[in-house]
């Protein structure tokens, strides 16, 4: 992978249904190119998949399981039927995942399967209140508020100090 790999996906990450030549013409190359990069990153296992953010559907948590020694393996291939991602982490915690489910009963219940699967000592969870995501037009490091959940609607602007409430 070299810098010009690293500016398409970075592109991509940033509008991943941007055309090739799109791409192409962002960072001078041609269509073509383009294609034959994004092909050969697909085929080494770089891009994993193409996929849509959304505001949060309804509750995320990140959960943080502590495993018992050898059941790791078997814990991970349980939690990923019921999580849309998960990773193994270093530290007081084995593995993380993110738990998206419609409502907060429906979380609990996710959040209890885990916590009776055989070998999982503990867990930590987190439940997401709000995402804030890089933005194009941001400066670089530069993040903005992604709008929170429908679930909890944002609170109405406050005045500034002195203001009045006419």
């Amino acid at each position: 992978m070299d810098d010009i790999d690293r500016r398409i996906l970075q592109l991509l990450k940033e509008d991943g249904r941007a055309t090739n030549a799109e791409v192409g013409t962002k960072i001078g190359l041609s269509e073509g190119a383009v294609r034959r990069r994004i092909a050969r990153m697909r085929a080494e296992g770089t891009i994993l998949r193409f996929t849509v953010v959304t505001l949060p559907l309804g509750p995320e948590g990140l959960v943080l399981i502590r495993c018992r020694p050898g059941k790791t393996a078997t814990i991970l291939e349980h939690v990923r039927q019921r999580a849309t991602e998960v990773f193994e982490s270093s530290g007081e915690y084995d593995l993380g995942a993110i738990i998206e489910c419609g409502t907060m009963d429906a979380l609990n219940r996710e959040l209890d399967a885990i916590r009776a699967l055989d070998g999982v000592d503990a867990t930590l969870t987190l439940i997401r209140l709000t995402r804030w995501q890089k933005t194009p037009q941001a400066a670089p490091g530069g993040a903005a508020p992604v709008a929170p959940s429908r679930a909890a609607p944002a609170p109405p602007p406050r005045r500034p100090m002195g203001s009045k409430g006419r």
